[in-house]
Parts: C-alpha cells; structure tokens; sequence
C-alpha cells in the first residue's frame, strides 16, 4: 500500500467511525485535517492526530518537509472535521507548551518512532531543542 492510499484507508476508517471520538487531555485523537494545496489552492485532506494539551490543541510531525506541514504553514488555517467549530487557525508554535505537545503524543503513541530526532521517551526539554526543526501547531477556533 502507497502512502497515499494508507492515508485513503484512514480517512474512510475515521470518518465512517461516526461520532468522533471525544480529546482527551495529555492523550490524542484521530480527526481528518483539511488544508488548501500550497500551489493548487485545491483542498488536501490527511488523517491526522490531534494532542489536547492544557485544554489546548495541537497538530504535531517530526520534521517540516511534510506536505500537510508545508501547506499548512502557507495557509495558516485548516478544518479539523469533528471539531465545533471546524474551521482553525493553526500557528507555529515553539515555545515549552509546543514541547509538552510532543511529549505527550509520543507517550500516548506508545511507540518509538524513527521519524523523530530524538527518541520517543525524550523529556519535554529536550524536545524543546529541536522545535525548529519539527513541527508543532496550535489550533485556536477561527471566528
């Protein structure tokens, strides 16, 4: 299976899952991102986790050549489906709570993964290290 069609397979299992499963705080949750195409303008839609940390949101990759990533920064917004609104903002973010996102998507991954430049049980600072070079977005409600 090509990436592409992995993604395929996701997004129809999370969207003919129904309700959407609810955040949890320090945990994740599957939700289909839609972003407008960085060249095109056309919508681009990839599953993704979103990590509620603090009662905030977060989109998190571990490094910014992603196209979600790169289409992402240039739109700066996105629709989250499930989520009320579902229309965000979504904003770079490299600050401590950026770091605490990762730390706790990795720990409620459960797994270490090799995309990542540092390993998958790495505290919050040294995560904090290498925020420019991943990537981290906070998702605030548009309107």
């Amino acid at each position: 299976m090509t990436p592409g069609e992995r993604n395929q397979f996701m997004i129809a299992k999370i969207r003919s899952a129904g309700a959407p499963d609810p955040y949890r705080e320090g945990g994740y949750t599957l939700r289909v991102l839609t972003v407008a195409g960085r060249v095109t303008g056309q919508p681009r839609s990839w599953p993704i986790a979103v990590v509620q940390v603090l009662r905030q949101r977060y989109l998190c990759a571990p490094n910014r050549r992603r196209d979600w990533v790169r289409n992402l920064l240039k739109a700066g917004s996105c629709t989250v489906e499930g989520d009320e609104p579902a229309r965000q903002t979504a904003t770079l973010s490299e600050d401590d709570d950026a770091a605490q996102a990762v730390a706790a998507y990795l720990g409620a991954l459960g797994r270490t993964s090799p995309e990542w430049p540092f390993p998958g049980d790495a505290p919050a600072a040294t995560i904090r290290r290498h925020l420019d070079q991943i990537a981290v977005f906070r998702l605030s409600p548009e309107g």
